[in-house]
């Protein structure tokens, strides 16, 4: 049982990769990100939030997903967000 346990640990720690998203999915969420700190930056209000506190919840919350799942395109993000600003 031992035994099993830490071959599944092995497995984990060899391939995190496995739980990474999409370059498609990492692109739209960082897109949405800086689009949330432009507007905040501008002071305006995005369509579909409710408030300017909204807007940060979400564009924080966003930013710790890419963080946590996009770190492979970390230099494509960067330079997607470059082009925006």
């Amino acid at each position: 049982m031992k035994s099993r346990l830490i071959l599944w640990v092995c497995c984990m720690g060899i391939f995190p990769g496995v739980h990474a998203a999409s370059w498609e999915a990492c692109r739209a969420k960082k897109i949405e990100a800086v689009r949330l700190e432009q507007a905040l930056g501008d002071g305006k209000k995005l369509n579909g939030y409710t408030s300017g506190a909204a807007m940060k919840k979400a564009r924080r919350a966003k930013e710790d997903w890419i963080w946590k799942n996009c770190r492979y395109y970390s230099s494509r993000l960067r330079d997607i967000e470059r082009d925006m600003m």
